[in-house]
């Protein structure tokens, strides 16, 4: 898919998608978080970092749009052919997400090497023995930035956890809960659905947090499907429950 029809695809899909204010064009980010497999809070911080998410952001060194792809390099290498595209939000980002997707997967997931990468270049930190004072500083405001932004989401997640905590869904049949179960694990990055059976003779699915609480992504993935309204719902139009 070329990045044009890329970009005109994710415009299509973001108006579907949850959008928190806050964050400019978050749903371009937690679609892009997930089609590449990044943390939407490393994601968001390296945004941040770039361009304090300014769509329309260019550096001296020729990058530009709200990751800062640098043109004509990388944004050659990501398969762009015209400077103007890096200026469609939702497709700068798909390129950013791609990217850093790529130098983690060089990286073994050494995150601060990959983060060092993209700010620098690839060639110059694979010849670095050590990361440069630049790139480490480079690092260290990414890492302040996601570490802000995971204290703003504090209260969203507790507030998820607690609904979560009180939410119980039910399914008739033993198979139906572990299909469902197991479709939202493969999504969850902080937490675990477990399907529990029910003195009736049916079965529930019960979310639990992990120690270190539930990502950006979960709260952000679990606001969408409903999980913030606390309550009984059953997905099998068991009697007494709604559909």
């Amino acid at each position: 898919m070329s990045p044009r029809v890329l970009g005109l695809v994710l415009l299509l899909l973001v108006p579907a998608l949850r959008a928190a204010p806050e964050v400019p064009f978050r749903a371009c980010f937690e679609l892009a978080s997930d089609l590449h497999d990044v943390p939407l809070a490393l994601l968001l911080a390296v945004a941040a970092t770039e361009s304090a998410w300014d769509p329309d952001a260019r550096s001296h060194a020729n990058a530009h749009g709200i990751m800062q792809i640098q043109w004509p390099g990388t944004a050659r290498h990501l398969g762009v052919r015209r400077v103007a595209e890096l200026y469609n939000p939702c497709l700068n980002i798909d390129l950013g997400a791609r990217y850093l997707r790529e130098l983690l997967d060089a990286h073994d997931g050494d995150e601060a090497r990959a983060l060092a990468s993209y700010n620098y270049g690839p060639t110059r930190i694979a010849r670095a023995p050590e990361l440069p004072a630049g790139a480490v500083r480079y690092v260290e405001t990414v890492a302040a930035h996601r570490a802000r932004l995971e204290e703003a989401a504090a209260p969203a997640r507790a507030g998820v956890e607690a609904a979560a905590a009180a939410r119980t869904l039910t399914f008739d049949h033993r198979l139906r809960a572990e299909r469902y179960a197991a479709a939202l694990n493969a999504r969850l990055e902080g937490g675990v659905c477990v399907v529990e059976p029910l003195e009736d003779g049916g079965y529930r699915v019960r979310l639990v947090p992990e120690p270190g609480g539930l990502t950006l992504a979960d709260v952000s993935r679990l606001e969408a499907l409903g999980w913030t309204t606390a309550g009984t719902t059953g997905t099998t139009g068991r009697k007494g429950e709604a559909r």
